[in-house]
């Protein structure tokens, strides 16, 4: 059964893993190899040219992945409500304190 102690406390042993079958110079070797197999079949055709990849904008594709920013979006797309008519009531009850705070303090 163990004790902690808060000095001389073991550190835990760390792992040294060395594969027997992997080579590093052979896996590059074979990666170059690869490659210039592929260039030389682009350039006589029989592989169809790289394109560049797309850049797509940032914004557009995080709202299309999030769902209330999906749903903000069509609300706008749609002709949405401002935000007055979303919270009329609201801004009618503050009104009405507003006014008689008002009343009360300064007409007094």
């Amino acid at each position: 059964m163990g004790v902690f102690f808060f000095y001389y406390n073991r550190k835990p042993r760390k792992f040294n893993y060395t594969p027997i079958l992997y080579n590093p110079e052979e896996e590059e070797r074979k990666k170059k190899l690869q490659a210039r197999i592929e260039k030389v079949k682009r350039e006589m055709g029989v592989l169809p040219e790289e394109k560049a990849p797309e850049k797509k904008d940032f914004k557009t594709e995080f709202v299309s992945q999030t769902r209330h920013l999906k749903k903000r979006k069509e609300r706008e797309s749609d002709g949405g409500n401002p935000f007055f008519v979303n919270n009329g009531w609201l801004i009618i009850i503050l009104a009405v304190l507003f006014a008689v705070f008002f009343f009360w303090f300064y007409v007094r």
